[in-house]
């Protein structure tokens, strides 16, 4: 049920969410009960919502915040994977930067963008995946140029370099963001479990 509201939610979300107004994001967003504590966190669920647009949800998966490591310590996270349903191979690995300097953030994707290949290039066996939902990630389903990666920032990011933009600047995010949090502490929206 909760998948059905978010998945019409995320469609009327689509068709006004690039005119900076966050009303249609907060409503889609609301009951997601997403830990909205870390900076970022809003960022990834608008670019999530962002990209249901190109990658409807009957075909593919969209998961944000997966940590990967080698069976100790956390290596680094992928902020936002999306999976083909039918292959179940990883057509897109989005890094998700929304910070004040382009060009720190910019460095910043690319730097975990090449860790990432670096370990899973390196460590194919020994890479074991961390997500905060039922699914189970496997180095395998990473395949070589299969899976595209890609960085996506706030409103103006593509002419500082990034693949990809959001329709909210910085502050409007930041707003999003509290709302949020405002809303759980509240109790008018689900708390993150």
């Amino acid at each position: 049920m909760r998948t059905i509201f978010l998945s019409v939610l995320s469609i009327l979300f689509s068709a006004s969410c690039f005119a900076g107004d966050i009303e249609p994001a907060f409503e889609a967003l609301k009951a997601s009960a997403v830990n909205y504590e870390p900076d970022g966190a809003v960022c990834e669920q608008v670019a999530r919502l962002r990209l249901q647009e190109d990658y409807p949800e009957k075909e593919f998966l969209l998961a944000t915040g997966i940590e990967y490591s080698t069976g100790g310590l956390t290596l680094g996270e992928l902020d936002l994977v999306i999976i083909n349903r039918a292959t179940q191979k990883v057509v897109l690995v989005m890094e998700v930067k929304c910070w004040k300097n382009y060009g720190q953030a910019l460095d910043k994707a690319k730097a975990q963008r090449d860790r990432f290949t670096w370990n899973l290039t390196k460590y194919p066996h020994q890479i074991r995946f961390t997500t905060y939902s039922d699914l189970h990630l496997r180095p395998e389903q990473f395949e070589g140029r299969a899976t595209v990666f890609r960085s996506l920032s706030q409103a103006g990011g593509i002419r500082h370099g990034f693949d990809m933009e959001l329709g909210f600047n910085l502050s409007e995010l930041r707003d999003l963001r509290m709302r949020l949090l405002k809303c759980q502490a509240w109790g008018d929206c689900p708390r993150p479990e």
